[in-house]
């Protein structure tokens, strides 16, 4: 026997918003849904669009429609008639109502009465009779509902997790990002005193300083606590013995060579100073016997006058000694 329960307009238009929510629901899981969602917009608008006392019969051909795709996955008639859409709903109601009792009567033999549409009046909104499919596929709606807005609750708090863990992500990131550029500074800061330290250390090294001091210098603005000064003490101890070993090495590997280069500018300077002593010894003496040969001949002129002056004896004499010094002194002038 059939179920007595009320429905309001509240109630019919409650169902309704739920029906509505299931079957985009639903639609959206099909397979070949492009081609049954514009047939459902365009029935959604209608019924959207229905009047007051049409409540029942709207929600009746929504379930139809749910049905219709649960079942079938697509839609068939009333739907997919274009004739359909231009019909009141209460008729249209009553029309698929007269066609399922033919069709039970055809099969059955059995007389089944149907309300027509002039039954649905206002009255009926209040309360009213419905099969237990009809009373099913309500409470279907309601567990449906019930899932969903557990559902919806569930998905809420992953939100407010989320939006939290996002918070914090957002927080640590900024906080990250801080430090990254606080290190970043510091170490530009590092880097510019680093350079300047070496340019330093190399213009004293370069200037004859102790190497000793070179990596004092060098590493003194990245020294933060003994330990570090200790380190680059030690720095500066094995740098000076290197050095010292190093120059040590090259005197030895350049001594021979450089003994054999002194080795030959010492021969080359002593020829050079023999041939100059021999040319100045030898200028010395061509200058010491001029010297004498003009002396020689300055003696023979001043003895020929004095000859001249006080000789008073024979004329021949005299030519002949006159004669004898004239020709010493062209000899001693051919020796010029």
């Amino acid at each position: 026997m059939a179920k007595k329960f009320s429905l309001t307009e509240e109630k019919l238009d409650d169902l309704f918003v739920e029906e509505v929510a299931s079957v985009v629901k639903l639609v959206l899981r099909l397979p070949e849904n492009d081609q049954i969602v514009p047939t459902c917009t365009r029935w959604l608008n209608i019924f959207q669009q229905s009047k007051s006392k049409e409540r029942f019969s709207r929600n009746y051909m929504l379930l139809l429609l749910h049905k219709q795709l649960n079942d079938r996955r697509t839609l068939c008639y009333p739907f997919t008639d274009p004739n359909s859409s231009r019909m009141d709903l209460r008729t249209l109601h009553a029309m698929i109502l007269q066609k399922d009792n033919n069709t039970e009567h055809a099969d059955s033999g059995e007389d089944v009465a149907c309300r027509s549409d002039k039954s649905l009046d206002e009255e009926d909104l209040s309360s009213f009779s419905s099969c237990e499919s009809l009373e099913v596929a309500n409470q279907r709606l309601i567990d449906e509902n019930a899932a969903l807005t557990t559902e919806l609750q569930e998905l809420q708090c992953q939100i407010e997790k989320l939006q939290a863990k996002r918070e914090r992500s957002e927080s640590a990131i900024q906080m990250q990002s801080e430090q990254i550029y606080m290190l970043d500074k510091e170490n530009r800061y590092l880097k510019r005193n680093f350079a300047c330290s070496s340019i330093n250390a190399l213009k004293q090294l370069c200037n004859g300083q102790d190497p000793a001091v070179f990596f004092d210098t060098l590493y003194s603005v990245l020294c933060e606590d003994d330990s570090d000064y200790q380190q680059v003490k030690r720095f500066n101890e094995h740098f000076k013995a290197l050095l010292r070993d190093h120059i040590n090495h090259y005197q030895r590997v350049q001594r021979a060579p450089l003994l054999e280069q002194a080795s030959q500018r010492y021969d080359q300077l002593r020829s050079k100073v023999s041939r100059r002593y021999k040319t100045v010894l030898g200028l010395k003496l061509d200058a010491q016997s001029q010297e004498l040969t003009l002396s020689a001949m300055k003696y023979l002129a001043v003895l020929r006058k004095l000859f001249l002056a006080t000789f008073e004896g024979k004329s021949n004499t005299k030519k002949v000694v006159v004669k004898f010094l004239q020709q010493s002194s062209d000899k001693i002038s051919e020796m010029l």
